[in-house]
């Protein structure tokens, strides 16, 4: 097999992991365990002792319920929510800004406010600030708390504290994370990370994953060797940037992608000042499956190609459409040819 003839444009291709390369069902699983522990757990906002043996043996119809189907997660990934952590934190607040538990009364709000992620997080922390008196804006907190509880359940005890050197606010979780698989089979996979390796294509990662949630399977897989080793960005760089600078820079914001693409050491201060060397965008490809993805890609100038592997499938390309995908393919199988 080879690549397709118009990967021959670009020198540097950027992957997005989630709904990419890997699956993002063990993640989606987790934020919707995290609402529902944060609601019911009396060491958040609740009034019970979990079980979590039993919560865990619920997990798909407590998703079900959470996530209406799963429409919920696709109403906020169209409107450019990228990170689970933020998906959980966007979810909750809404359950407490509108008081109800009845999350189709959330979907249907969403549905007629139709924010920007960016508009939408600026939106749920003026008003939970409001009701509870306190900052619960991203990275505050309130956000840092729905981002360990949801650690806890894709980490597992274990690994948790391996992580993070402490013991879990409730113990007892095994991990999603030992459930991963690629999104297309391992030898296609490894193929193509070959293929494009040894075409002198510079592989880079901007995944909303943290550093060691995305390592971990891409060495199992045995394709992190093909990665460029300053070009391996994700939501660590993404956190350190914000602290360090005070803006929100998750995608759609571009920064992971030009981080990517100049590489991990290039100053941030320079890449949001925009000094770089604008020439390299036009021979970069962003492969992604999300609005955030497109969003980010297109801001930076960059050519993008949409797979339908993510959480719309098929349902998402008159969206990509829409927004002037340079290429829509139903998987990065499709780079392949014979």
């Amino acid at each position: 097999m080879k690549l397709k003839k118009f990967l021959d444009k670009y020198d540097t291709i950027i992957f997005d992991m989630d709904g990419v390369i890997t699956s993002e069902q063990n993640y989606w699983t987790c934020a919707a365990l995290t609402v529902y522990e944060f609601f019911h757990s009396r060491k958040y906002f609740g009034d019970e002792d979990i079980d979590i043996r039993k919560l865990a043996c619920r997990a798909a119809n407590i998703r079900n319920i959470v996530f209406c189907g799963d429409a919920l997660i696709e109403n906020l990934k169209k409107q450019g929510i990228n990170s689970n952590w933020d998906l959980a934190y966007v979810i909750i607040s809404l359950v407490i800004i509108n008081n109800t538990f009845d999350f189709n009364e959330i979907l249907r709000w969403l549905t007629e406010n139709t924010y920007s992620a960016m508009d939408l997080y600026d939106y749920v922390a003026s008003h939970l600030k409001t009701i509870k008196q306190t900052d619960c804006s991203r990275n505050s907190d309130f956000w840092y708390n729905i981002q360990s509880c949801f650690q806890e359940w894709f980490l597992g005890d274990e690994l948790f504290y391996e992580t993070y050197g402490r013991i879990p606010i409730e113990k007892g979780k095994n991990g999603l994370i030992h459930n991963e698989k690629p999104l297309i089979s391992h030898q296609k996979l490894t193929l193509l990370f070959q293929l494009l390796y040894n075409d002198g294509k510079r592989i880079c990662t901007g995944t909303g994953r943290p550093s060691e949630e995305i390592y971990h399977p891409l060495c199992e897989w045995g394709i992190f060797k093909y990665i460029a080793s300053d070009g391996f960005i994700n939501y660590s760089h993404v956190q350190k940037a914000e602290k360090n600078l005070g803006l929100n820079l998750t995608k759609p914001h571009p920064y992971m992608f030009l981080k990517a693409l100049y590489g991990e050491y290039y100053p941030d201060e320079n890449i949001l000042k925009g000094k770089y060397n604008k020439e390299k965008i036009g021979r970069t490809l962003i492969v992604g499956d999300a609005g955030a993805d497109i969003g980010a890609a297109h801001a930076m100038g960059a050519d993008f190609c949409a797979v339908l592997t993510g959480i719309s499938g098929e349902h998402i390309r008159p969206y990509f459409e829409q927004n002037r995908s340079e290429y829509i393919l139903n998987s990065v199988e499709d780079f392949l040819e014979r």
